[in-house]
């Protein structure tokens, strides 16, 4: 049994040899190899070096320089080159635990006594921060494949909310990932909203899901990376996510969700404004740039409806800003607080006070 590990790799050069080396330390079962797919594409920082360091220093790990890529067509390409029997996915920023693999394949191994086995292996995972907590209650049972017929949970999960959206808790069998690959529109150059519209494609072509109920991945909150900080193409990528999403919930549910697939496009919203507000950038280009986003036909329709249920407390506070009677100057009012308290802290920490 041969596993593909595929990394995509875009400035991520402060955490990714720590990444790596969680892969490289895995304890292989018998019978058992792995390959390591770092594909780097267009990284500004030494990024690029530190894959072909790890690649000359290992022949199972494999660097591909793909040039300026997002991160949707990276993990695209990763699959194209793939040669294992089954594929996971590892953010640049991330760990594996140290039983990854061996408890994975042990999973596989169990399923194939049996003469079945899964196209998706779904399991759970925690943050760095606290190890041992399960980032995800899922409704699902060990030990067992969820065929076409029974896949109406993963639907409404996928409909109401963000739980099963990470492609870092999958692992595919290679042939369903070349069927994603064949299938896929060449002008998608997603870095945002992308693990939702390729998780929605594995669970609507998955003839068979399996849920393994263990840590075995180690999610960073990284305010430096894509999903942390502003970036000017959020929305435009999510909107075309959600785009392509509508018409897998259409067909999942018949529309039966579409209450709340709403309010998640509006949280969207939100969370593209906070993005911005909270930047580092000047108070003049938030203002244009705020302009621009309100101006959106995404914005525009979604923004000022309500949020989910589970809707994090920030993203609250600023919803209330966004549908304010005079949003802009409520949204530039708090962004001006924000500054000032970051300037009181920055200069208490180099005062050290």
């Amino acid at each position: 049994m041969r596993i593909s590990v595929i990394i995509p790799v875009h400035d991520a050069g402060k955490y990714l040899a720590e990444a790596v080396n969680s892969v490289i330390e895995q304890i292989l079962p018998d019978e058992v190899c792995m390959e390591v797919l770092l594909i780097e594409n267009g990284s500004e920082d030494d990024s690029a070096n530190i894959c072909d360091g790890f690649a000359d220093e290992n022949d199972f790990v494999h660097s591909f320089h793909i040039g300026r890529a997002s991160a949707y067509e990276a993990r695209q390409e990763g699959i194209k080159q793939a040669t294992g029997d089954f594929l996971v996915f590892m953010d640049a920023d991330d760990k594996m635990k140290k039983d990854f693999v061996s408890a994975l394949c042990s999973y596989i191994k169990a399923f194939s006594e049996k003469g079945e086995i899964p196209d998706v292996i779904l399991y759970n995972a925690a943050e760095l921060s606290t190890p041992d907590k399960k980032m995800f209650s899922f409704p699902f049972f060990e030990n067992k494949i969820y065929g076409p017929d029974e896949k109406q949970d993963f639907y409404r999960l996928m409909c109401s909310g963000d739980s099963l959206n990470a492609m870092w808790n999958k692992c595919l069998q290679k042939e369903l990932g070349n069927s994603l690959v064949e299938n896929d529109k060449k002008d998608r150059r997603l870095n945002h909203g992308e693990d939702l519209l390729q998780t929605a494609a594995i669970i609507d072509r998955a003839k068979g899901i399996a849920y393994l109920d263990r840590i075995l991945y180690l999610y960073r909150i990284n305010e430096e990376g894509l999903t942390g900080s502003y970036h000017p193409e959020f929305l435009d990528n999510q909107a075309l996510a959600w785009q392509a999403f509508d018409e897998y919930a259409c067909r999942w549910t018949k529309g039966e969700y579409a209450g709340i697939i709403k309010a998640r496009k509006s949280l969207t919203c939100t969370i593209g404004m906070k993005k911005l507000i909270y930047s580092e950038l000047g108070i003049a280009e938030i203002k244009r740039k705020m302009k621009a986003m309100m101006n959106s036909a995404f914005y525009a329709e979604f923004a000022k409806e309500k949020l989910p249920e589970w809707a994090p407390e920030e993203d609250v506070f600023v919803h209330g800003l966004q549908v304010a009677a005079d949003s802009e100057k409520a949204l530039i009012r708090s962004c001006r607080k924000h500054k000032i308290k970051s300037f009181i802290k920055a200069r208490i920490r180099k005062n050290g006070i």
